[in-house]
């Protein structure tokens, strides 16, 4: 796993301790990002905003944790600027 994806992992598992499975989307460019989560816990699949919808994650942490994201993704040797960078795993 690259330290890109292995910084996403500790961010989603300091928002979600106890999940089961996780799947990761990012699409980074260099003024824009998207970024979701799905975890399962207990079989369950949710959405990371849904989660902070039901107020059982705090949606600035989340929302701050992906801009941290989107920055450490821009920063690193792999990064294409004037593209859309695209990251995604699960585990």
């Amino acid at each position: 796993m690259s330290q890109v994806n292995e910084y996403a992992l500790g961010l989603v598992k300091e928002l979600v301790p106890n999940f089961d499975k996780v799947e990761f989307k990012a699409s980074i460019g260099d003024t824009s990002r998207s970024v979701e989560f799905f975890v399962w816990v207990n079989g369950e699949k949710f959405q990371c905003y849904e989660l902070a919808d039901a107020g059982k994650i705090d949606e600035s942490q989340m929302e701050t944790f992906f801009e941290s994201f989107a920055n450490i993704v821009r920063s690193s040797g792999d990064y294409l600027a004037g593209k859309v960078n695209k990251i995604s795993f699960s585990g």
